[in-house]
């Protein structure tokens, strides 16, 4: 079954979210997992890919923007793809990364699934509905309280 991780920070802007999503990426790269990124909209999508380019000048995560032209092929053998909306997602990858403010149709394909939480009234309400679906359904969650660590 999925395991659920909510992270939630004391942060309340949403670039904080989208650079502490970035190290989760990270981390989860480095353990050689494959990821799943999941955005709203084709813009977030290339936004987020911009961002991965040049989240820190000592570190490279290897990602894929799906939906573009020829990166189906080049990138089948990535470790990071960003995608958005319910667009074919590849199969075959242990983390989905959901930044969406939906909740993807294939999430119980992933061994986890990470959400990330700002004190932002739109995320809270979203990640709040995001929790209640996933406890009504009984998956595992797990409350990573970041907000003791800053």
């Amino acid at each position: 079954m999925t395991d659920i991780d909510f992270y939630i920070l004391s942060a309340q802007e949403p670039q904080q979210r989208l650079d502490f999503a970035c190290r989760l990426i990270e981390k989860a790269y480095r353990s050689r997992c494959k990821v799943l990124v999941q955005l709203d909209t084709q813009e977030q999508a290339k936004e987020f890919d911009e961002l991965l380019w040049a989240y820190r000048d000592s570190s490279f995560i290897p990602h894929n923007l799906l939906g573009e032209p020829d990166t189906e092929k080049s990138g089948e053998n990535c470790p990071v793809h960003i995608t958005f909306g319910e667009q074919h997602q590849p199969p075959h990858f242990d983390v989905l990364v959901n930044l969406a403010a939906e909740i993807p149709s294939t999430f119980a394909r992933y061994k986890r699934v990470l959400e990330v939480v700002i004190q932002q009234d739109d995320v809270l309400e979203t990640t709040r509905n995001h929790y209640r679906f996933y406890k009504e359904r009984g998956y595992p969650i797990n409350n990573i309280d970041m907000r003791m660590s800053n």
